[in-house]
């Protein structure tokens, strides 16, 4: 059963109930919050939920005070994207000679967007195909008007195209990281070298890998 949480006209959730043990316990949920599940008609205190548990009042009320309510709440939590085989998506990506992995690195920096609450994964992603795109056709157009200047420019176009697919990718993979090792803490780490080689693929490979995790019920 999930709840959602409220203070003053703010709502936030849903949560498990492990979830607010937790939170309760590390001062992010005062006890004297309200929650309500689908099947209540009422808000009640979380203390009535959960029990005594103590919070660190000290603690909450610092860093509610310095930093205010909405940053010190817990994120709410964020769905995985399509569960798509790390392998199949190698495969469509070969068939495809590489068109359907910058699709699914858009994808992948959607998510990664609601995980870090920015849109640079996402800004940096799109740079890539339009950096292709406009770099093509001013390749052909400097060629077409025997204009190498414009040539040149094509060629630097397309070459920051690929810089910025490499820097998102990157993106992602902090924005995983830290999600996943704050709000979900699963002790998450991704390998550098790994997502320089293997970029999409690689954050793919991870993406089943929590969702198996899920799955099995290794982690909630």
């Amino acid at each position: 059963m999930n709840y959602r949480i409220r203070r003053g006209d703010q709502e936030f959730g849903p949560y498990s109930l492990a979830d607010l043990q937790r939170y309760i316990q590390t001062g992010h949920v005062a006890a004297d919050d309200v929650a309500q599940s689908e099947g209540m008609s009422d808000w009640v205190p979380v203390s009535q939920i959960l029990g005594n548990i103590p919070a660190p009042a000290v603690a909450f009320a610092g860093a509610a005070g310095a930093m205010g309510f909405e940053a010190t709440f817990p994120q709410e939590r964020v769905a995985l994207p399509p569960n798509l085989h790390w392998a199949l998506l190698l495969v469509i990506d070969i068939v495809t000679r590489g068109y359907f992995n910058s699709i699914w690195a858009l994808v992948q920096a959607n998510w990664a967007r609601k995980l870090c609450g920015k849109n640079t994964p996402m800004v940096l992603i799109a740079m890539y195909p339009a950096g292709l795109i406009s770099g093509f056709l001013a390749i052909v157009a400097g060629r077409t008007v025997e204009l190498p200047a414009l040539a040149l420019i094509g060629s630097l176009l397309m070459f920051g195209g690929i810089i910025a697919m490499i820097v998102g990718v990157f993106k992602i993979k902090a924005a995983m990281e830290e999600y996943y090792n704050t709000v979900e803490n699963i002790g998450l780490s991704l390998s550098g070298a790994m997502t320089f080689f293997f970029g999409v693929i690689y954050i793919q490979y991870h993406v089943n890998r929590i969702a198996r995790m899920k799955k099995s019920g290794e982690i909630s």
